[in-house]
C-alpha cells in the first residue's frame, strides 16, 4: 500500500509541475497573440515559443482555431451541464476575454477537426456568443485514455465532476474497451473496483432522474443515488422520484432511503403476485420531469398513468386521448385491418 501511495504522489506531483509549466507557456503565448492581433493580424497566429515537444513525440501549440472545426470529446467525463453557468461564462468572456485556452487534439476518426480534451463549457459559451474563433492549446499524440484522463483530472481539481458524470463516462469507456475491465479503470482513476461498479449501476436510472440528481449534486451523494436506484428497480420511477424529492428537500437521509429500499424489497417478496408488463412507454415534459407512463401487458391490457395535469387541462387532454383511441378502434375494425 505504501508503494502505491508513493507512486500516486509522484504522478500527482508530475501533473502539478506540468500544469505550472504549461500555464507559464500559455501566458507568454497570449502576450504574443494579443500583440499580433492588435497589430491587425486577421488569421490565427501561433507564438513560436508556444510550440512545445512532449515525451512520446507529442507536441502542442497555442493558437486560434475556428469554432466550427471543434468537436466534443467522445470520452468527455462530464455529461451534465447547466445552461445558467454556460450563460455566465459567455458573459464573462464578453467582458474579460477568454482567460484559459481550451485543450484539443487531432484524431484520425475526425479528419479536419479538433477534438476537445478539456474545455467543453468554454466552447459552448463561445458558440452561444457566435464567436468564430477560440484560443486553443493544440496537442498531438493523445490516445483515447488521454482524452478521458486529462479531462477527468482537470474536472476533479475544479470540483466539477460528479458521480453521475462518472457513471455515464465509465460505462462508455468499458463498453468501448478503452479499459479492459473495472479493475484497470479503477487503477487509472484511483478508485476501488467496487466503487466503480456501484457508480456504473446508476446508469440503469432514467436519464431525467440522473439529470435531476446532477442538478442537485450538493444534496444528492452516491449513497442517496444508489439507494434511489434500488428503489427504482423495485418500485418504479414514480416512487424513486418521490424519494429523490425528499432528498432534495432535506427530508430523507441515506439511512431512511436504505429502509425504504428494504421495505420495497420485502413488499415484492410477500405481496401479491404481480402481472409484469411486456413493454412500457414513459412520458416526460421538455425539461425532463416525468409525466407518466403507458404499460402494455401480454394479456391485451394497456394502462395509461399520468400525473401533474392541471385541472384546466384535464378535460382537453381527455378529449384528445378519446379521439386517438376511437380513431385507432375504427381502424382495427376496418376490413383491411386484418
Amino acid at each position: 500500500m505504501a508503494t502505491k501511495l508513493n507512486f500516486t504522489s509522484k504522478v500527482r506531483a508530475g501533473m502539478v509541475a506540468e500544469r505550472v509549466s504549461a500555464g507559464e507557456r500559455l501566458a507568454e503565448a497570449d502576450v504574443v497573440n494579443i500583440a499580433q492581433r492588435d497589430a491587425g493580424a486577421s488569421a490565427p497566429v501561433i507564438a513560436p515559443e508556444a510550440l512545445v515537444a512532449e515525451p512520446g513525440n507529442a507536441t502542442h501549440a497555442v493558437q486560434k482555431i475556428a469554432v466550427d472545426e471543434v468537436v466534443s470529446n467522445p470520452y468527455n467525463p462530464r455529461a451534465f451541464y447547466s445552461a445558467e453557468t454556460i450563460d455566465e461564462l459567455a458573459a464573462s468572456i464578453g467582458t474579460q476575454g477568454q482567460i484559459t485556452p481550451i485543450l484539443v487534439t487531432r484524431l484520425a476518426e475526425f479528419p479536419g477537426k479538433y477534438v476537445i480534451v478539456d474545455g467543453e463549457r468554454r466552447i459552448r459559451a463561445a458558440r452561444s456568443r457566435g464567436d468564430r474563433f477560440i484560443d486553443a492549446d493544440v496537442r498531438d499524440g493523445l490516445d483515447n485514455q488521454n482524452l478521458y484522463l486529462r479531462a477527468y483530472h482537470a474536472n476533479k481539481e475544479r470540483e466539477e465532476q460528479t458521480v453521475f458524470d462518472d457513471a455515464l463516462a465509465w460505462k462508455k469507456l468499458l463498453d468501448d474497451r478503452v479499459y479492459v475491465d473495472q479493475v484497470e479503470l479503477g487503477v487509472a482513476v484511483g478508485e476501488d473496483p467496487k466503487h466503480i461498479s456501484k457508480v456504473i449501476s446508476l446508469t440503469s436510472l432514467p436519464p431525467f432522474l440522473l439529470q435531476r440528481m446532477a442538478q442537485h449534486r450538493g444534496d444528492v451523494g452516491l449513497g442517496h443515488a444508489y439507494n434511489i436506484k434500488l428503489i427504482f428497480d423495485r418500485a418504479g420511477a414514480t416512487v424513486a422520484e418521490h424519494w429523490l424529492q425528499q432528498v432534495v428537500e432535506g427530508k430523507a437521509s441515506v439511512r431512511k432511503l436504505e429502509a425504504a429500499a428494504s421495505a420495497e424489497a420485502g413488499a415484492r417478496r410477500v405481496g401479491p403476485r404481480r402481472t409484469h408488463y411486456q413493454s412500457r412507454v414513459q412520458f416526460n415534459k421538455p425539461d425532463g420531469v416525468a409525466l407518466g407512463e403507458l404499460k402494455l401487458f401480454g394479456d391485451g391490457r394497456a394502462e395509461l398513468s399520468l400525473k401533474g395535469i392541471a385541472p384546466a387541462d384535464q378535460q382537453r387532454l381527455a378529449e384528445r386521448v378519446k379521439a386517438v383511441i376511437e380513431q385507432w378502434a375504427s381502424e382495427m375494425e376496418a376490413p383491411d385491418a386484418v
